[in-house]
């Protein structure tokens, strides 16, 4: 397997092909669990496969992962993905959880997470681009950036604890208006329903116009 850092914002979307270069699907999140003293390990993608099914791809059979591209062994389990207890998605769950900052400078939010290979062919998240609080009072500015390993921060957040919905939705800024309705769909109900409440109403609308009409329905009364 070629190794490589990887920021798994940018993963997203990313084409997943087989040995042959066939396409199988298109990445949507990477899968990570918690471990006691070592940095979060991933376990595998959660890929898009024709008819917009969500399925799990295990890191074991992944052979290179780039920044444009993923090649797996070709096998994959067309079963609907559905998280076990103890595995967090990085998109969905772990950007945008507040952590404090092991030298005492304060907190930061997680914005990304690279991911990358050890010389024993393991994936596990290596560093951490994190945001900190914005100094100045206007409305449009963003605060500094900063990059800091995973054990030199400590999650304000249990492990598991939902982050907020403003930051998925910047997370899902630049999917296609058909690829954030089914991302949307994807998430837990009162998690769909609070993300939905963050976007723009134009971003809404496109993404509303890709789903069935029962779950527009739905969504809409919901949010009233």
């Amino acid at each position: 397997m070629s190794t490589q850092r990887v920021f798994a914002a940018r993963l997203a979307g990313c084409a997943v092909f087989d040995p042959v270069g066939d396409r199988l699907g298109k990445v949507r999140d990477v899968v990570i669990v918690y471990r006691k003293t070592a940095a979060p390990r991933v376990i595998g993608l959660v890929v898009e496969i024709p008819g917009r099914r969500h399925v799990f791809l295990s890191i074991g059979r992944v052979t290179s992962i780039r920044a444009g591209q993923v090649i797996s062994t070709g096998l994959i389990n067309v079963r609907r993905f559905q998280p076990r207890p103890g595995e967090v998605r990085v998109l969905a769950e772990y950007l945008g959880r507040r952590v404090s900052l092991a030298d005492g400078s304060g907190t930061a939010v997680i914005e990304d997470a690279a991911i990358e290979q050890d010389r024993h062919g393991e994936w596990a998240i290596t560093q951490l681009f994190l945001r900190k609080p914005k100094t100045s009072a206007s409305p449009f500015a963003k605060g500094p950036t900063t990059f800091a390993t995973w054990n030199e921060v400590t999650e304000q957040q249990q492990p598991g604890e939902a982050q907020s919905a403003e930051q998925l939705v910047a997370t899902y800024s630049e999917l296609h208006a058909a690829d954030l309705a089914t991302t949307l769909l994807d998430l837990p109900e009162q998690r769909m329903i609070e993300v939905a409440e963050e976007l723009p109403d134009e971003r809404l609308a496109d993404a509303l116009e890709e789903m069935p009409e029962d779950e527009q329905v739905g969504i809409l009364d919901r949010l009233g």
